[in-house]
């Protein structure tokens, strides 16, 4: 696994309790969205709102760094993480499900 550092590894508790939200919402969606938006009151009311905002999405890109590379081992010696993007794409984007 790829070594992250110290610095967006700082960023990923705010990333993790939104994408944990996420997966604790099936039943009801609308509680995602009230994580989303306490996350985002909370770095508006920091000195920096817009330092807020970069940690979390910094906080999500390196969290999705972090999937798409255990995908990607999971997959097996031949496949990378831009095969892994790839096939993300292609169920997602290119051929969504109906």
């Amino acid at each position: 696994m790829r070594d992250i550092g110290s610095g967006p590894a700082g960023c990923l508790p705010v990333a993790i309790e939104v994408m944990t939200a996420y997966t604790d919402s099936t039943d009801d969606p609308g509680f995602f969205w009230a994580s989303v938006q306490r996350v985002m009151a909370d770095g508006a009311g920091r000195s920096n709102p817009a330092a807020a905002i970069a940690e979390l999405v910094l906080g999500l890109s390196t969290l999705c760094g972090i999937a798409l590379d255990h995908l990607a081992e999971r997959a097996g010696p031949e496949r990378g993480p831009r095969d892994v993007l790839a096939a993300i794409q292609r169920a997602y984007v290119t051929d969504p499900p109906a």
